[in-house]
C-alpha cells in the first residue's frame, strides 16, 4: 500500500526519498540500488517543485513473486516539456538548476518512462527491478493501490501470479473501509495466492469460502494469455474491468454479489486482445473511468504512466481506492 506524497514545499523532498528508501528496502533491492532509487525520488520531486510548481508522487511495489519490481512515480499540473529530447541531456535546464534532473533519472532507471503535454503537466516513471528477477521475464503491468482518507490500513487489495506468457490479475474491495476491511481484502489475497489454476471463476469460489467469517468482499480476476491474445474473466461485485484497443474501450459485466456471503456465480467471459490492448481494473474509490478513447497519448505509454495517471485523476478521497493497468506488449517507453 503506498500514499500519494504532495510535492508542495522543499521538506517534502526528503519525505519522498525516505518513503522511495523504504520501498526500496521490501522490494528486495541492493544497497547499490537503494541509493540509486533515492537519487530518483530526490531528482523527481526537485523537478516538480522547480519545473511543475509542485505535484504529487507515489512509490510503490507491483509484480508476481519472482517478478517484483519498484515503481517512483512523479506527476505535475505544470507547463509541460516543450523539447523533451533536448531536456534529457545532462547540463541543459529552463531554470537556475544543474540540468541533470532527467539524465540522471533515465540513467540509474532500470526502465524509465514520461508523458508530457504542453499546459497539461508531465507524469515520470522510473522502475527498478531487484536482481533476482530478469528483466526479460517482466510484462509491463503496475497495481498501485491508496486507503481511505486518514486509515492506516487499505481495504482494497491485489494480487498477480505469473506462469510463462500467462499473467493473473486479482484486485478485490473488502466491504467498506479500516482494519475490518483489510482483513477480508488480505484474506483473499492469501487464498488467490494459494490456490493452484489459472480459471478465475474457480480461484473466485475459493476465494469466497475463504472469506467466510469476515466482513466479505467484492472483486475480479483476469487470465491474460500474452502468447495466444486471449483475456479470461470472472468478477462479482462492483470491481470495473475493461479493455482499451484500437481506440475502443469494451467493459466487461459485472454480477451483483459477495463473496464470503451467499454463494453466487460470477460473469465470466473470454475475449481476443489485440497486440496492442490494456487491460484496467479499478474498484469504486476510482469514479467510473470515462472519455477514454479519446485519450490515445495516454495508452502508448507503460502501464505504470497509465495507472498513475488514472488513479492520480479519478480517485474520489471517499473510499479505498486501487487500480491495476497491464498491457498486452510493451510500451516503448522513453519516446
Amino acid at each position: 500500500m503506498s500514499e500519494w506524497l504532495k510535492i508542495a514545499e522543499p521538506s517534502t523532498v526528503a519525505e519522498a526519498r525516505r518513503r522511495a528508501r523504504r520501498h526500496a528496502s521490501a522490494a528486495g533491492l541492493g544497497s547499490i540500488a537503494t541509493e540509486h532509487v533515492a537519487i530518483v525520488a530526490t531528482e523527481i520531486a526537485q523537478n516538480i517543485l522547480r519545473h511543475g510548481g509542485g505535484g504529487r508522487m507515489l512509490t510503490c511495489i507491483t509484480g508476481a513473486a519472482g517478478h517484483v519490481r519498484l515503481h517512483v512515480i512523479g506527476i505535475d499540473d505544470g507547463p509541460g516539456i516543450e523539447k523533451l529530447g533536448r531536456m534529457m541531456k545532462d547540463g541543459v535546464s529552463t531554470r537556475d538548476s544543474a540540468g541533470t534532473g532527467l539524465g540522471a533519472i533515465a540513467r540509474l532507471s532500470d526502465r524509465f518512462d514520461i508523458m508530457t503535454s504542453r499546459g497539461k503537466g508531465t507524469a515520470i516513471m522510473s522502475e527498478f527491478v531487484p536482481k533476482t528477477a530478469a528483466m526479460s521475464d517482466l510484462c509491463d503491468e503496475a497495481g498501485m493501490r491508496t486507503p481511505f482518507p486518514g486509515e492506516r490500513e487499505c481495504g482494497d487489495q491485489i494480487a498477480m501470479k505469473q506462469a510463462g506468457s500467462i499473467s493473473i490479475y486479482m484486485l478485490c474491495d473488502g466491504l467498506g473501509h479500516g482494519a475490518k476491511a483489510a482483513i477480508a481484502a488480505d484474506t483473499a489475497r492469501r487464498v488467490f495466492l494459494d490456490t493452484p489454476g489459472e480459471d478465475p471463476a474457480a480461484l473466485l469460489a475459493a476465494m469466497g469460502r475463504g472469506l467466510v467469517g469476515t466482513r466479505g468482499a467484492v472483486a475480479a480476476i483476469v487470465t491474460l494469455n500474452r502468447a495466444q491474445g486471449t483475456l479470461y474473466y470472472a468478477g462479482i461485485g462492483n470491481i470495473s474491468t475493461m479493455i482499451v484497443q484500437g481506440g475502443a474501450i469494451k467493459r466487461l459485466p459485472v454480477r451483483d454479489g459477495l463473496l464470503g456471503g451467499r454463494a453466487a456465480s460470477p460473469h465470466t467471459e473470454q475475449c481476443a486482445m489485440a497486440a496492442d490492448a490494456t487491460v484496467l481494473m479499478h474498484s469504486d474509490g476510482v469514479s467510473t473511468l470515462r472519455g477514454l478513447e479519446r485519450r490515445g497519448p495516454l495508452f502508448y505509454r507503460s502501464a505504470p504512466i497509465i495507472a498513475a495517471t488514472l488513479l492520480d485523476e479519478n480517485t474520489r478521497g471517499r473510499d479505498d481506492a486501487s487500480i491495476i493497468a497491464a498491457r498486452m506488449t510493451p510500451a516503448r517507453v522513453g519516446e
